[in-house]
């Protein structure tokens, strides 16, 4: 089916819509649900690269893609924070009836949004796993060391926008990545400055690079970046709750991470010590040689771990193993 057919919306009571795309079984036949929020700069096309539909419906699952707001499709939300994100879920499972409880799936910057709802909406929330996520290097319960190390791992260019994202108004964060769009639309722009050799490698592959400029397309050229702004003000300043609070509000149930451990993009000892100040919430998956972008977009065998994981094994015929084809993993 086409990406526009697929194209779906839920009006907000505020008068947003958030867009969205349906895939796996339908609603009828589902007895579980997964919703899944993008990373930076990207939209619901992405949602679980290499998960088919004959996976999906093994699983019973029906998955939900979103532009979260101010990408794609979706509208922005001037005053977006990680609760009114939470809230927009909380809205949108009774809207598509997607039961009481469902599991969130987020990628990078989707991530942060799966702290904020663990913290805000628990008992909605049956489960979480977060591939490479964004978190919050100044929480209170990771040690003060642990916090300037991390900073101190990325390039001084990075901390500079990070420091500026953490003191603008949200004006000048806002002309910013209006600029910033204009760039990253510009389809000779080059994306992979800066990322570890894995992650480089898969982007050379055939189709991949275009796959992503598509994405980048459908993510910036409605709203201009609006959603990067939000992302950048919550990141640096929009933390309302500490690991200490999911710990206490998630208490029986499982994030779960996984995290390449040469990734350049979002530190792997953040991860390590997120494990460490909660383990009992948090199981942590460490990717040996995968960076960002290798392993969740890429691997062919990453969808079956991370269904296997939250849903457990199920029975597979020769057919439905993992293939070795590039091809089918950018979907």
């Amino acid at each position: 089916m086409d990406l526009a057919q697929q194209l779906r919306f839920v009006k907000l009571p505020d008068g947003r819509r958030i867009a969205y795309r349906e895939l796996g079984c339908q609603r009828q036949n589902a007895d579980k649900t997964l919703l899944v929020l993008h990373g930076l700069m990207s939209s619901r096309r992405v949602a679980m690269p290499g998960a088919s539909e004959d996976l999906l419906e093994k699983y019973g699952l029906r998955m939900i893609a979103i532009d979260r707001p101010g990408y794609g499709q979706s509208d922005p939300h001037c005053a977006q924070t990680f609760k009114s994100t939470s809230q927009d879920i909380e809205y949108m499972m009774d809207e598509l009836d997607l039961g009481e409880k469902i599991w969130l799936l987020g990628f990078s910057m989707g991530g942060a949004y799966c702290w904020g709802a663990a913290r805000h909406i628990p008992d909605r929330l049956a489960g979480i796993a977060m591939a490479s996520p964004a978190g919050n290097f100044w929480w209170k319960s990771i040690p003060l060391e642990d916090q300037r190390a991390i900073v101190e791992s990325y390039p001084l260019s990075d901390r500079i926008i990070s420091s500026f994202n953490k003191t603008a108004p949200f004006p000048m964060i806002r002309m910013y990545t209006q600029f910033l769009s204009d760039v990253l639309l510009n389809p000779s722009t080059d994306t992979s400055s800066g990322l570890c050799p894995p992650d480089r490698e898969c982007l050379t592959r055939p189709g991949v690079a275009s796959f992503f400029f598509r994405d980048r397309q459908e993510s910036l050229k409605k709203n201009k970046g609006f959603g990067i702004a939000k992302d950048y003000e919550l990141l640096n300043r929009g933390w309302d709750f500490d690991l200490k609070d999911v710990k206490r509000e998630f208490k029986g149930k499982k994030i779960h991470i996984w995290h390449g451990d040469v990734d350049t993009v979002v530190p792997y000892r953040l991860q390590q010590c997120v494990h460490r100040a909660i383990p009992e919430v948090v199981d942590f998956h460490s990717l040996h040689n995968h960076g960002h972008f290798s392993w969740f977009c890429f691997d062919p065998t990453a969808p079956f771990e991370i269904l296997a994981t939250l849903f457990g094994e199920q029975e597979h015929h020769q057919d439905d193993e993992p293939s070795t084809d590039p091809k089918v993993i950018m979907v």
